[in-house]
């Protein structure tokens, strides 16, 4: 418990307060644009630290690495601060596309979250494949997932409509609502993630419940 505690700490001053106060501080040294890219700097380092450290580089790790990569590459890119803000409404759109391919063909990022999780855990993959594959814990995978394409949807839109609204301006207001917005998706999942797991363990039991039987 103090271990997720201090993940939390370490995440809110990473990706909430240094981006704020780094914004603030480099602004009138360095102008928008940059002083909105330089504070993230440590949060991406962190990240592929954090990943690097647990050996994290399976389908999870990739992904973040990945995406994480893209949306810096393009804020590298953007060259103004309007830019910056508004490739950043451009690539969550690019990327609710490729979540709803990926769901169209059966392929739930969440379904391979969770097997990570259980490498990590000790289950060997094609053992946690099989059982996630089970009609009922893949409909949640599925449930998860268009609840993530529908939070990634809902936060997209105010982000563009801010940025129509305010312009720069709304980059504190877009900051602090999407890192606590994501916050709170973050526990959604956890809680779909232990409904899942815990039908995981009956259907585990369900099936071992034969061969006990007849060791009986």
């Amino acid at each position: 418990m103090k271990k997720e505690s201090n993940l939390l700490i370490y995440d809110l001053i990473l990706y909430l307060v240094f981006p704020l106060v780094g914004y603030k501080l480099l602004k009138p040294y360095i102008g928008d644009y940059w002083a909105m890219i330089v504070p993230t700097i440590p949060g991406i380092l962190y990240t592929l630290f954090r990943f690097w450290y647990t050996k994290q580089f399976n389908v999870t790790g990739i992904f973040i690495i990945s995406t994480m990569t893209v949306s810096t590459a393009l804020d590298l890119l953007a060259g103004t601060k309007e830019n910056l803000l508004l490739y950043n409404v451009y690539y969550h759109i690019g990327l609710i596309g490729v979540f709803f391919i990926l769901l169209a063909i059966k392929k739930p990022l969440p379904y391979y979250f969770m097997i990570d999780i259980a490498a990590i855990q000790g289950q060997e993959r094609e053992e946690s494949k099989k059982l996630y594959k089970h009609p009922s814990l893949f409909k949640l995978f599925q449930f998860l997932f268009i609840a993530w394409i529908v939070k990634d949807i809902i936060f997209t839109g105010a982000q563009w409509w801010m940025l129509e609204a305010y312009g720069v301006k709304a980059y504190y207001s877009r900051t602090i609502i999407f890192t606590v917005g994501g916050y709170i998706f973050g526990i959604i999942m956890a809680i779909g993630y232990a409904m899942i797991t815990m039908r995981a363990q009956k259907i585990k039991e369900n099936e071992q419940q034969p061969k006990d039987e007849i060791i009986i």
